[in-house]
């Protein structure tokens, strides 16, 4: 979900649209068109502010032109799209086609994995004590 504050919008971007009808994703989405205002008015850190938000629910749409993905590929494709989107590049259906979900994900994992610091030196310490628990 993408929620535009100042137009008082929702963009549900959604890679398995088959999985839920327009009309089940009314009924799902409803709840967040309302609760969304009074969040911003509940978190307003001053009254000025709380006098700008207005209870009234926001709109939402749903594009159609989201790359699909498997199960499973979805929250990969919302990291790829949010990094894509803050850097400026094109989401392109090319190259978040469904053949490229495991790729993505098993770079993501390497790049997370690179950018810890000493990553390396807890490598395989973590659970040491419990290895061979299930073995015979």
């Amino acid at each position: 979900m993408w929620i535009s504050i100042p137009k008082r919008h929702i963009v549900a971007r959604d890679s398995i649209c088959s999985r839920i009808s327009p009309e089940e994703l009314d009924v799902v989405m409803e709840p967040f068109l309302c609760m969304v205002p009074y969040l911003l008015v509940e978190c307003a850190s001053s009254d000025e502010q709380r006098a700008q938000y207005s209870l009234e629910p926001f709109t939402y749409e749903r594009p159609t032109n989201i790359p699909p993905a498997k199960a499973g590929d979805c929250g990969v494709y919302t990291v790829k799209y949010i990094e894509c989107h803050a850097l400026g590049i094109e989401f392109s259906k090319k190259d978040f086609a469904k053949a490229n979900g495991k790729t993505m994900r098993d770079k993501m994992a390497v790049d997370i994995f690179q950018e810890l610091p000493d990553a390396h030196e807890f490598e395989n310490k973590d659970n040491d004590a419990n290895l061979g628990a299930y073995e015979g």
